[in-house]
């Protein structure tokens, strides 16, 4: 069987190129809030879904959320909610960092294709310089769609002037590597950096 060929290496954000909230995090942020921790996990849970499509409604979705379980949480309460939550996301897994680089070193491009608020892309883009160092980054935000939608890996897929045959892609989510996987990109969910280095290195000689 032959070894696998890409032109092109896609990495999503969060749980990728950076480490997720941990439980203990989470717990925390749920103490901080001052809510009752069962409204404030019903809450936190019911925004994951609409976290990466939100564009500049977020703190609105939040807001919706909160009135329709009958909460009254002031705007500047929520507006730290985000200030909280984009703080858990900004832990960069330098392992995957360096993974990506070897790639790029190795004449591949680079991407990252993730789901993303503007709340958070606006921490991200002055704390991480290395963000320019990817050839590719379509966040959710500013397309309007997002993972598993189709529309949005092939906006990534243009934008690398790549076929889809030609992409591997690295997701810690299973329903966005199966949308990738049904566009037939070589899709895996990702467990460490260790294991997509491995999956990498069937197919590309890395230093």
């Amino acid at each position: 069987m032959d070894s696998p060929s890409w032109d092109a290496v896609i990495f999503d954000y969060g749980g990728v190129l950076c480490y997720p909230p941990t439980r203990e995090d989470v717990a925390e942020y749920a103490r901080s809030s001052g809510l009752d921790h069962e409204l404030f996990y019903k809450l936190y849970s019911q925004t994951r879904e609409y976290y990466g499509r939100s564009a500049d409604g977020y703190a609105d979705h939040w807001k919706r959320l909160a009135d329709a379980a009958g909460a009254d949480i002031p705007e500047a309460v929520i507006a730290q909610f985000i200030v909280k939550e984009s703080g858990l996301w900004t832990r960069p897994n330098d392992e995957t960092l360096a993974l990506a680089r070897d790639v790029r070193a190795a004449g591949r491009k680079i991407a990252i294709l993730s789901n993303m608020t503007f709340d958070l892309l606006r921490v991200l883009r002055p704390k991480f310089d290395w963000l320019r160092e990817f050839d590719v980054t379509v966040w959710s935000c500013e397309h309007g769609c997002a993972k598993p939608d189709e529309g949005i890996y092939l906006s990534c897929l243009g934008a690398l002037g790549c076929e889809s045959s030609g992409a591997l892609f690295f997701d810690d989510r299973e329903r966005n590597v199966e949308g990738a996987r049904r566009l037939g990109i070589d899709a895996h969910v990702f467990e460490s950096a260790a294991q997509a280095r491995s999956v990498i290195e069937r197919g590309l000689q890395l230093a």
